[in-house]
């Protein structure tokens, strides 16, 4: 899979098929592995937890070319673990693992170069779109409690309010010049 982009999104759910409690994402320019080896890699996330068996999981992949006047390849793995019993160090746990999986992925690849920082107003809508689509709420209803700057990592991280009480985050960089959206997350409300 050299050429072309390759997304990658882990997703941390609370049981199978249900809305992820966080997710992160890396889109890498030329990864130099093949489908086989990323999703073996992906699928070593599943024993993080050191355990007998592996964690609950679905891994998929699609591949595919894009022709729109110029073509490009892509490919897209995702992979979604159920955090179900293991606990908030299980969750620390699984961070800590997909932190380093990435970085082995980027050393295999291109790169995903980070351009400069994006406005807080940007990253502000930015974060609220994947939000809104990835949790099936409206951005309207997303009240910014909390806006950080990363000055090494050249991004913004959010925590939102919803109307309903759940609240959500999200960090948001530049990739490839482009306001992207790496990692997002939801939490329940508190009773």
């Amino acid at each position: 899979m050299q050429d072309g982009i390759t997304t990658i999104i882990v997703n941390l759910t609370d049981y199978p098929g249900s809305d992820p409690q966080a997710s992160w994402i890396i889109a890498l320019d030329g990864l130099d592995m093949s489908v086989e080896d990323t999703m073996r890699e992906l699928q070593e996330l599943t024993w993080a937890t050191k355990d007998e068996y592996p964690v609950m999981s679905s891994l998929r992949s699609r591949q595919g070319v894009h022709n729109w006047g110029a073509s490009s390849t892509f490919a897209e793995f995702i992979l979604e673990m159920s955090a179900g019993g293991v606990g908030a160090l299980g969750a620390v746990g699984f961070q800590a693992a997909v932190r380093d999986l990435f970085g082995r992925f980027r050393v295999r690849s291109r790169g995903d170069y980070w351009g400069t920082t994006i406005s807080e107003e940007e990253a502000l809508r930015v974060a609220r779109r994947r939000i809104a689509t990835q949790y099936g709420v409206e951005a309207d209803d997303l009240t910014p409690k909390r806006a950080e700057v990363d000055a090494v990592n050249d991004s913004h991280e959010f925590r939102f309010e919803h109307s309903d009480g759940r609240a959500f985050g999200a960090v948001v960089g530049v990739l490839r010049d482009s306001p992207t959206c790496m990692r997002i997350w939801r939490e329940e409300p508190q009773t």
